[in-house]
């Protein structure tokens, strides 16, 4: 159920620039292309709550993702935060999340620095690194162990950038992606174009060598 938790007078003032929708109800598609522009998938996701805690506001989303032909894959929440002047992305969002539902009966510990996007964003910035590990136990033995490292954020340019959904100004966002797996890691590097209020409008990503692997858009906003 859609709902919002009222913020006290007495709470802590948050001032952040928040980098999805920040309004209960709010719902925006986003469409993934492989480097072709052939359609692979999609994801929606809908604001489901706005929490006051002690020292910071909270923003629940549920994303719900879809196959090229549009059959539903899985459903997951994330978590976004205003802490005082700073947005954070809950770094859970990072992994995996059709795959981490495949370890729901299992224990799971986790260690993580959410990544951050300050108030105040300019060309030649560089961001703090955000990652997640997932240590995944069944009946006190380590099954698994997972971990992603988002590294090397650097605010690249303003630019202004059109997507079906509309034409936004934006900040162009580059990073390195390590994801690791068991024994297995995957490297890329992003570049998103992020909009205040809404979120990457845009995401390339790209393999170790610079060969174009996909991309999404936002096509809707609802």
């Amino acid at each position: 159920m859609l709902s919002v938790v009222m913020i006290s007078a007495l709470s802590f003032a948050q001032t952040c620039e928040t980098y999805i929708p920040w309004e209960v109800g709010k719902k925006f598609t986003t469409e993934n292309y492989d480097e072709k522009d052939k359609l692979t998938g999609s994801t929606t996701a809908q604001v489901l709550s706005i929490n006051q805690l002690v020292d910071k506001t909270e923003a629940v989303v549920e994303s719900e993702s879809f196959d090229k032909k549009g059959v539903s894959q899985g459903k997951g929440q994330l978590k976004y935060y205003c802490n005082g002047d700073t947005f954070e992305i809950d770094m859970k969002s990072m992994l995996n999340q059709e795959q981490m539902a495949g370890f729901e009966n299992m224990t799971i510990e986790y260690k993580m620095e959410n990544m951050s996007y300050p108030k105040v964003m300019a060309p030649g910035m560089t961001l703090k690194d955000g990652f997640v590990e997932a240590v995944i136990s069944n009946e006190g033995m380590t099954f698994m162990t997972m971990r992603t490292d988002i590294t090397n954020i650097k605010v690249e340019a303003i630019e202004s950038i059109t997507v079906p959904a509309g034409t936004y100004t934006a900040y162009k966002i580059s990073s390195d992606f390590t994801s690791k797996t068991g024994f297995m890691t995957i490297n890329m590097k992003t570049i998103s174009w992020m909009v205040a209020g809404l979120g990457a409008v845009r995401t390339e990503t790209y393999s170790k060598k610079g060969d174009l692997v996909g991309y999404s858009v936002i096509s809707k906003v609802e």
